[in-house]
């Protein structure tokens, strides 16, 4: 009886026991995110089980059965949940090389796929933004897209809003102005609106800046004129200067790039157009308006009569003709001089201001008492210098006073291409040497000539308007 007890009595214990275990481990395995101990309670098991060993990809077995029938079941634990930085895994159940979720932002990682964020920095996992040089949240390209910035063109795109120019084709951000179709807010093909350039004449168009012209009627793009109330084309104020200068040079205080853009042809160097000095008729010596050689003479001008002649050494070539200018609105001939080659002394043009027969024995002194010095428009198509001289009755001889005649009082000034005004005031004339008797003074109540000369070996091409005497 006493044998037979301890029999029955040994049968329930191991019951007891294997149950016990298995209810161990069950609440181990339960437990297993709360309590790291359980881990190492040697009850729960060990990555290798004493039966069970490794099961099926990512478990391991942690408790066997305890006999063929009616055990406890086995009780296994993931790889990717067990509480421990495997070897394949960037920190505790994540990245790496394992199979587990890419890890959380300041986990341990080694490169950016081992984060949710796809971004390592210094070996930890970093919250993702639209500065960390990595193509992460919802990012279309790297650092753009999405809810970061708009892509530039090339950048991968999946809608026109993640793109700089609001046109995403074909997966990446193209330039829609250049797409052979009209698209965006494009006013016609390729135009208008916003980002294009602005569009041709007959383009439709919304507003003027969708056109060229800046000319927008009845939805369509117009030509530009001198006449639109609009500053386009190359004007350099409203309808006037630039191209328009021929027809419409720019009033007084318009804005202006050189002095042909002005009726008066005289562009400060802060861009606007100043005024001309006023001239009286009396004053012009010849504006070469008349398209002749001749000083003007319907009516003579203060009794002066004369006509226009050139003067060289005889080596070299010249021409003198009135030509069409276009010098402002005001202006349209003046008087064209061309020459080359002289080796003696020079060239140059003139006219006698009181000679009614043109010729050396008829010329006589005019009375030039009433002015203080010559005016002139000139300009060479490469720059030249000039020298103005003003034979008087002292100089030349049709004042009957010198025996040795031909040297003058001048003043030499530098030519450019551009028009400018020149004046010479009689006070800035300086006498050549070598004449007899010498002058003590120039005496303009005496003046003979004007003459405009080229010096030894010069080459020119030159351009002479409107000259005239100025008073003070």
């Amino acid at each position: 009886m006493i044998g037979s007890h301890a029999r029955r009595s040994l049968w329930p214990l191991a019951v007891i026991a294997s149950l016990g275990s298995a209810l161990i481990l069950q609440a181990c395995s339960a437990r297993v995110q709360e309590s790291p101990d359980c881990r190492s309670n040697a009850s729960c098991g060990g990555r290798d089980g004493a039966s069970g060993g490794k099961g099926e990809a990512g478990r391991t077995a942690v408790a066997g059965s305890v006999g063929d029938s009616g055990g406890a079941p086995g009780v296994t634990l993931n790889a990717c949940e067990n509480l421990t930085k495997d070897a394949n895994e960037a920190d505790v159940d994540c990245g790496g090389q394992s199979k587990c979720a890419r890890c959380a932002s300041n986990s341990r990682c080694t490169i950016n796929q081992d984060c949710e964020s796809d971004f390592c920095l210094a070996k930890r996992c970093e919250e993702p933004s639209c500065t960390d040089k990595v193509k992460n949240q919802d990012e279309t390209g790297v650092d753009c897209g999405g809810s970061c910035k708009p892509c530039s063109i090339g950048k991968p795109c999946s809608s026109n809003e993640d793109c700089s120019d609001s046109y995403c084709e074909e997966g990446a951000c193209a330039d829609h102005c250049h797409s052979g179709k009209r698209e965006s807010d494009e006013t016609d093909t390729d135009c208008g609106g916003e980002s294009c350039g602005a569009c041709a004449d007959l383009k439709r168009c919304k507003v003027a800046e969708d056109c060229q012209s800046l000319v927008c009627s009845a939805s369509a793009c117009r030509t530009a004129s001198c006449s639109d109330q609009v500053k386009n084309q190359d004007e350099t104020d409203l309808d006037c200067g630039g191209v328009c200068s021929a027809s419409k040079p720019c009033p007084l205080d318009a804005h202006c790039s050189s002095a042909a853009d002005c009726q008066s042809f005289i562009c400060s160097t802060s861009g606007k157009c100043l005024a001309d000095i006023v001239i009286p008729a009396a004053a012009v010596i010849d504006d070469f308006e008349d398209g002749d050689l001749l000083l003007p003479t319907s009516p003579a001008l203060a009794g002066r009569v004369g006509s226009w002649y050139g003067f060289d050494d005889g080596a070299g070539s010249s021409t003198m003709g009135v030509f069409a200018i276009m010098r402002g609105a005001n202006s349209v001939n003046g008087l064209h001089v061309v020459g080359q080659g002289f080796t003696s002394w020079g060239s140059g043009v003139g006219v006698d201001l009181n000679d009614s027969g043109a010729t050396q024995t008829t010329k006589a002194p005019w009375d030039a008492s009433a002015y203080a010095g010559l005016t002139f428009w000139a300009r060479a198509q490469a720059p030249v210098t000039v020298t103005v001289t003003l034979p008087n009755a002292d100089t030349d001889a049709a004042g009957n006073i010198c025996s040795i005649c031909g040297h003058h009082y001048s003043k030499a000034v530098q030519l450019s291409s551009t028009w400018q005004r020149f004046t010479v005031d009689f006070s800035e004339l300086t006498l050549e040497p070598g004449g007899f008797p010498t002058p003590t003074a120039f005496k303009p109540s005496g003046l003979v000539s004007v003459r405009f000369g080229f010096s030894v070996a010069q080459s020119y091409d030159v351009y002479l308007d409107d000259v005239a005497f100025v008073k003070d």
